[in-house]
């Protein structure tokens, strides 16, 4: 049998996979959400308004925050982030017209300052992953498996169908085998900014009037030393640090445009997506960054939502680190997004999670495909 050099030179024991699975061992216990236990690190409440269910850390009852690590997938997977991320643009009708079938989205659901668009991430068991990454992949699918199947047994012993989303996807159509996909959501792209919000409401400071003064009794030298303060040119040349309070016009993005977006307000939020040194990286660099085949690492919450006879389980990604770049192709964009044209060309978390995180330590040494 032939050895792909590759491959195992990917598999021997020091490469990138086991580094970051050695050091997701050492986090502190029920951190890492493959070496974590449902029931005995973190437990389910349930809201009484609601009915959804949140999960808090058992040992002080604060919302539980875990990390996990795969591979970003290709959008066939389920992977969504782009502009409309994964927002529901409306159903397509077929129309006859002669020979002709047409098929389009009748009333298209447009994107305005009040809608809610996340990104998703699908991710995958990371490419000729050593068996500590397959282990710790897997492992992370078997901890989410734990809380459906509670679930699952407590709905029989109360007699109850519900229709359920698991937090975990099927790359076939066969359900009976394990898990291949793990969906995370990211927070918001779009945010009305908090001083936008208090100037809409009326709730912005009093303007106060302010004496002119006459420029003819100022020398050449004062009037200029007026100007290089008030003019604003000064915070034109500073450069301008990033952090999750940084909001940027949305024409950014490159497939950002058309008649579906109608903001007037609302802005694109800078998430807490970070690269191998930690740094923020910007929305113009996110599509270069994130694309299929990156390695990353995972802050995230569980939520499950709970409405009439369903049942959906989510993981919200709050703070995403690159641990590895792809040398992958990025994925052709299109304005061609669900069937419709859309025409288009706080600061840090204080959370120890975070703080676990930013404490990984990477080489250089990339994968070899």
């Amino acid at each position: 049998m032939e050895i792909d050099p590759a491959q195992y030179d990917n598999h021997i024991e020091g490469g990138l996979y086991d580094d970051v699975v050695r050091q997701l061992m050492a986090l502190p216990k029920g951190m890492s959400l493959g070496d974590t236990t449902y029931k005995d690190d973190f437990i389910c409440e349930s809201n009484i308004n609601t009915g959804n269910f949140a999960y808090k850390c058992r040992d002080n009852g604060a919302e539980y925050e875990t990390v996990l690590v795969g591979e970003i997938l290709p959008r066939p997977c389920g992977t969504k982030f782009n502009v409309i991320g994964n927002h529901y643009l409306g159903t397509r009708e077929s129309y006859r017209y002669g020979k002709l079938t047409l098929t389009c989205l009748t009333l298209p659901n447009i994107i305005d300052d009040r809608t809610r668009v996340k990104g998703v991430f699908a991710l995958g068991k990371p490419t000729q992953a050593t068996e500590m990454m397959y282990i710790t992949f897997g492992n992370q699918i078997a901890t989410l498996d734990d809380i459906i199947q509670s679930d699952m047994e407590e709905l029989k012993r109360q007699n109850k169908d519900v229709n359920v989303k698991e937090w975990t996807v099927h790359a076939g159509t066969d359900q009976t085998g394990m898990p291949e996909y793990i969906p995370v959501n990211t927070e918001q792209l779009y945010v009305v900014p908090k001083g936008t919000q208090q100037t809409i409401q009326g709730k912005r400071a009093r303007v106060a009037k302010k004496t002119i003064n006459d420029m003819s009794e100022l020398g050449e030298g004062k009037a200029a030393k007026k100007d290089s303060v008030a003019g604003g040119s000064r915070d034109n040349t500073q450069e301008t640090e990033i952090t999750t309070n940084t909001f940027y016009d949305p024409t950014v993005l490159p497939d950002y445009g058309g008649d579906l977006f109608q903001h007037i307000n609302a802005k694109l939020h800078q998430l807490d997506i970070r690269n191998v040194e930690n740094e923020f990286i910007p929305p113009q660099d996110w599509y270069t960054s994130l694309k299929h085949g990156t390695l990353v690492m995972i802050r995230a919450t569980l939520h499950t939502f709970n409405w009439k006879e369903h049942r959906v389980y989510q993981l919200n990604g709050h703070t995403i680190r690159v641990l590895d770049a792809s040398k992958l192709e990025i994925e052709p964009l299109s304005s061609q997004l669900n069937g419709f044209d859309t025409g288009g060309s706080p600061l840090t978390s204080n959370s120890r999670v975070s703080d676990a995180m930013a404490n990984v330590q990477l080489g250089k040494r990339g994968r070899q495909e």
